[in-house]
């Protein structure tokens, strides 16, 4: 065999086994996420933590909202500004925790404006995704229906 020719096959295979384990860790984030049907949450609010349980209307807007954004879920690339603006601890039929949605309304940072994390209850899968505010106002809804004072900027 020439050099060249065992030159060629070399990089052949070193960039299509590069390309391969690249797209074998990038190819999960590209899968639409599946929520689990959500049986009742708790809303926590504001800098004082005020909570509350969702009532039925609720739960019934935030499994419609959440069936109809399975797509553009991405891992997180930054750091947040904050511990987020409320949170939603959602649970199954059983009782068990199954999801934690964090939301930004816009107290934190302008670039975190109705951006919403989803995160497993241990906390080891957690998707981001930043939303028109037409698409954040159900969640939006919620928060204010629980009136806070805002806090300033951090």
């Amino acid at each position: 065999m020439r050099k060249e020719t065992a030159f060629i096959i070399g990089f052949l295979v070193l960039t299509i086994s590069t390309s391969v384990a690249i797209w074998t860790f990038a190819l999960p984030n590209f899968k639409p996420v599946t929520f689990p049907q959500v049986a009742s949450a708790v809303i926590d609010v504001g800098p004082m933590h005020h909570q509350r349980a969702l009532e039925k209307d609720e739960v019934a807007d935030l499994n419609k909202w959440l069936d109809g954004h399975k797509s553009g879920w991405g891992p997180l690339s930054r750091t947040p500004p904050s511990s987020g603006d409320s949170h939603l601890f959602l649970k199954d039929a059983q009782g068990k925790d199954v999801l934690t949605l964090t939301l930004w309304t816009g107290i934190s940072a302008a670039d975190w404006n109705a951006t919403v994390f989803v995160e497993s209850p241990d906390g080891s899968w957690v998707r981001a995704e930043t939303f028109s505010n037409k698409d954040f106002a159900p969640l939006r809804l919620m928060v204010d229906r629980y009136p806070f004072k805002h806090s300033s900027f951090p």
